[in-house]
């Protein structure tokens, strides 16, 4: 299975990461500035979330140039890895995916951001009332069977979207025509566990072994029990009949050919991830779903009651085979 993440829009988002300001531009008309000052980065980011969630295209804010140049320097600073511990789901590793194309202006104090947004604005909330429904009807009464809830909901109700120019990249596309790729399976993920209270990040990076480790991919980091695990749902969904969990709640050197992207290869993150693999229930170690232990249950239950009434059948018959021997 051929897996690729949507860089094109990446590369969009990157006009937002505050190396594109390296191109400062003249706005080509005059703009009324917001009250939102600027003064880092987590101002600007927090800024543009904003105006993506109330989807206004055009918003200028005031900013002053040495904060921009000290922005521009910190070569770390990208819009789409930006991640609010305090509010994710209106983090830049997740909404990033809604836009289109920015532009960035800049003019005597004034940051003017253009966004041309991939969905309408009844679109984008209609879904996201949705996956908090959803994400409310999988929450369970502790963490571990949230984690999985959501991971078997994705992997039963949607397929990997084969077609040759991968078009469902978010979970919007993957919601509304059944299929999507390694990007939409990580932001429904993302979305799911993050409104359920449980901690999750989207990682991108490189799927595969071999020459194959240039294919882009993208899969979740998730927080349980106080550690963080590595969580493949895509590489899960392998369209069998029972789930998979072969990427589920690993540390890194259990999950194999994946390779974060040089924003994610940090010490951070080596630290991040726990040691050791999520040590699963009994049943997923053996790759057995409830209804199968249930079977395999009746079937012994059965086979033992036919053990025992032949056992006592027999010793019936050799009861009587004594008794008319003694006759004799």
């Amino acid at each position: 299975m051929m897996i690729r993440v949507n860089y094109k829009r990446i590369r969009h988002i990157a006009l937002i990461c505050l190396t594109a300001l390296i191109f400062i531009m003249l706005s080509p008309q005059s703009v009324k500035a917001k009250d939102v000052k600027i003064n880092s980065a987590e101002d600007f980011y927090r800024a543009i979330s904003q105006q993506i969630i109330e989807h206004r295209s055009d918003v200028t804010y005031e900013a002053k140039y040495e904060v921009l140049k000290k922005m521009i320097d910190d070569k770390n600073n990208n819009y789409y890895t930006y991640y609010d511990e305090a509010s994710p789901l209106t983090s830049g590793c997740y909404l990033a995916y809604y836009v289109d194309d920015v532009q960035v202006y800049y003019n005597n104090d004034r940051l003017r951001i253009v966004i041309q947004f991939l969905y309408t604005k009844a679109e984008m909330e209609e879904h996201f009332a949705k996956m908090n429904e959803l994400a409310a009807s999988l929450k369970c009464d502790n963490d571990y069977d949230t984690i999985q809830a959501v991971h078997d909901y994705l992997v039963r109700h949607f397929k990997y979207d084969d077609r040759t120019f991968f078009e469902n990249h978010t979970d919007i596309d993957g919601f509304r025509d059944g299929e999507m790729v390694c990007s939409g399976y990580s932001l429904a993920a993302y979305y799911l566990l993050n409104s359920a209270g449980i901690p999750t990040r989207v990682i991108t990076g490189y799927g595969g072994s071999g020459a194959a480790t240039t294919s882009n991919h993208m899969w979740n980091m998730v927080e349980l029990d106080g550690s963080w695990y590595n969580m493949d749902i895509t590489w899960d969904d392998t369209e069998q009949k029972n789930i998979s969990y072969k990427y589920f709640l690993k540390n890194d050197e259990d999950f194999l050919n994946h390779t974060r992207m040089n924003v994610y290869a940090t010490q951070y993150f080596d630290v991040l991830v726990s040691k050791e693999s999520y040590k699963l229930p009994f049943n997923i170690r053996l790759g057995m779903n409830a209804t199968r232990w249930a079977i395999l249950i009746a079937f012994i239950a059965i086979e033992v009651v036919i053990f025992v009434n032949k056992q006592k059948k027999d010793a019936r018959m050799r009861k009587i085979y004594e008794q008319e021997q003694n006759n004799y």
